[in-house]
Order: structure tokens, then sequence, then C-alpha cells
């Protein structure tokens, strides 16, 4: 799949995130598809398509949707390239470990958003609230990673073959 493809793709899981996942009974912890997404970009095309990739859909999430400038981009990018970079040889193996991958960088994403909230001062949130919305979002990323397994493999897996074997050479 082109990248243009790929940044469209991602634009119409911000509109779904952002409107059908709104409503009950995703209301109550809004499940973050545009992470899932990035993290199948991440693990099936690399790490330099998804940190573009993140940093991308994370400027446009922030413009459209944020207070601040720039925290779900710089989350995006960090955790998309360090997910390519570290687990993209595991794409092969079985879906319960590309689902335990998801869930466990949707925590580490949410700690980081956490994280930064409080350092720059425009969070006031108490650690065990955002551990227990971390927990909750990694249960509904780790869901919505199932569904969208097949479908994310139909769609970024075209060039996966080619990409493959010009690494080893």
């Amino acid at each position: 799949m082109h990248p243009v493809w790929i940044m469209l793709t991602m634009m119409g899981m911000l509109v779904i995130q952002s409107t059908v996942l709104q409503v009950q009974p995703f209301s109550f912890i809004a499940p973050n598809i545009v992470l899932v997404m990035l993290l199948y970009v991440s693990l099936l095309r690399g790490p330099m398509l998804a940190l573009y990739t993140g940093l991308t859909i994370g400027l446009v999430q922030d413009i459209l949707f944020g207070t601040y400038l720039g925290p779900h981009a710089f989350t995006y990018a960090l955790i998309c390239y360090f997910a390519g970079s570290t687990f993209r040889s595991y794409w092969a193996r079985q879906l319960i470990m590309v689902t335990l991958i998801v869930i466990a960088y949707t925590f580490l994403q949410e700690m980081t958003l956490y994280g930064l909230g409080r350092l720059f001062g425009f969070q006031r949130i108490d650690m065990m609230a955002a551990v227990t919305h971390s927990v909750r979002m990694m249960i509904w990323n780790g869901i919505f990673a199932l569904i969208l397994y097949v479908p994310s493999v139909r769609l970024l897996a075209s060039d996966r073959r080619s990409t493959l074997a010009d690494e080893t050479l």
C-alpha cells in the first residue's frame, strides 16, 4: 500500500475514533484505534514510515481535537518508531504476540502522555487514575487489535515480501 493510502486510512480511523467511538458503549473509555493501526503499520512496514505517519496523524489530531500542540504527535512517533524497531520480527509469530505488543505499547503511550502532561503542568490527574485509565485503554485496544488484525494484514502486507528480501541482503 502506498504511503498516501496509509495516511488516508489513518485519517479515516481518526474520523471513526472521533465520531462513532464517542457514543455508548464506547464513550466511557474511547479506544484509540489510530494507535492500533499505527502499531500495525510499524510492525508491517517498518519504523521510519510509522514515525512519519505517527507524527503527521498526531499533529492532525492535536490540531483538530487537542488543547495543546504536540503531545499526541510526539507519543505516536516515539511509540511507533520503537515498536517497529524492536518488535518487527515478531509479526510472523502468533496473533497473541502481536496483540500483547499492541497492549503493552498502549500502556506505554498512555503513560508517556500522562508524564508529558504532568511535566508541563497542563494535567493534574492522580497517578492511580491515570493507571486505571490506561488499563481500560489496554483492554479496548486489545479488543480492537484483534478486530483489525485481518484487515490491516490485507491492507498493509502487499509490499512485505519485497521489503524483507531487501533487508536480508
